[in-house]
């Protein structure tokens, strides 16, 4: 199966260090561009192992840009629909990194590049039974992303596709965070695999509502819902079971891309073993299956942590099997 992200591609400027001394003059830490985006890290995930993957992006027509294109070629990630335009620059994330590598963010995306998808671009991608859709919240955090987003769910939905979505919530994207629960509510009851971190759920549901909001999906047809929480032990639920697997200890450098290389595996693994839409419920209820793409994917995650960046923390197959 192919996987076709839909979303951000930009630039993760990554702290390094510490700042340089000049005397008694303020300085601040260095920076190192790398290419990102959630969507993105996943694509490149996939590929990185093996899989067939394309990106559904706009990037500035300026030199951020062109950088990406060329970094997701180099990663034979598929970029016919990385569009460039002149109405909007390529995003860019801050990125600071404490002593434990958990990440802070400074997004400059309000005029973002890949906010400029039309209908009439999108219009232009063959949805078939063999594709996967993947996408993040990203993709609903502003009305000038919405048509876009919902011209393609429903698209894949009468083509049979199946579409996964990360929740990967990011307040700084959003156009008015009180929009973000019922947003994502409603695209989450369209979509077959859904990931989110407890720390998400939390936020936008309510500690105490986590579990039922995740029990309201799955009553809507989610076929596997993946709940991650950082360090600790990964939960898989299904209409039919559920199961949790421990995440191995560690020497964590950098947890930038670590969810999306987690969601990669998964989508890569489970491309292994469905040739299309019409064999993925009987896949999904299966709990031998699903415990083994989740533990596939894990160890993706795992090894992403122990390295900086996003693209270039992605592993391979070699590197998953040391």
């Amino acid at each position: 199966m192919k996987i076709l992200c839909l979303g951000e591609v930009l630039i993760d400027m990554l702290s390094q260090g510490a700042a340089p001394k000049d005397g008694d003059i303020p300085a601040m830490k260095p920076f190192q561009p790398y290419a990102g985006g959630a969507p993105a890290n996943v694509a490149v995930a996939v590929s990185q192992l093996g899989g067939n993957s394309a990106m559904v992006s706009k990037v500035g027509d300026d030199t951020f840009g062109a950088f990406l294109k060329e970094m997701l070629a180099h990663y034979k990630v598929n970029t016919d629909f990385v569009w460039s335009t002149s109405e909007g620059n390529t995003a860019l994330a801050f990125v600071n990194l404490d002593e434990d590598g958990e990440r802070s963010f400074d997004f400059y995306v309000d005029n973002a590049a890949h906010k400029h998808i039309t209908e009439q671009d999108l219009a232009t991608i063959d949805c078939e039974k063999d594709t996967v859709l993947h996408f993040c919240s990203g993709s609903l955090a502003g009305p000038e992303l919405i048509p876009g987003t919902e011209f393609i769910l429903d698209k894949a939905q009468q083509k049979g596709m199946m579409v996964c979505l990360d929740i990967n919530y990011r307040p700084a994207f959003w156009d008015d965070t009180a929009n973000a629960p019922a947003r994502i509510d409603s695209a989450a009851q369209r979509v077959s695999i859904l990931k989110a971190s407890r720390e998400e759920l939390a936020e936008l549901y309510g500690e105490e509502n986590a579990d039922a909001k995740v029990q309201e999906w799955l009553e809507s047809g989610v076929k596997v819902v993946l709940v991650t929480d950082g360090g600790e032990p990964i939960h898989y639920i299904t209409q039919a079971f559920s199961g949790t697997l421990a995440s191995p200890k560690m020497d964590v450098k950098d947890t930038t891309a670590a969810g999306d290389s987690f969601i990669g595996g998964f989508l890569y693994y489970l491309s292994t073993k469905v040739k299309s839409t019409d064999e993925f419920d009987a896949w999904a209820s299966s709990f031998e299956n699903v415990s083994e793409a989740t533990e596939f994917a894990i160890r993706c995650g795992a090894y992403t942590v122990t390295q900086y960046g996003a693209f270039s923390a992605l592993p391979t197959q070699q590197d998953i099997a040391k």
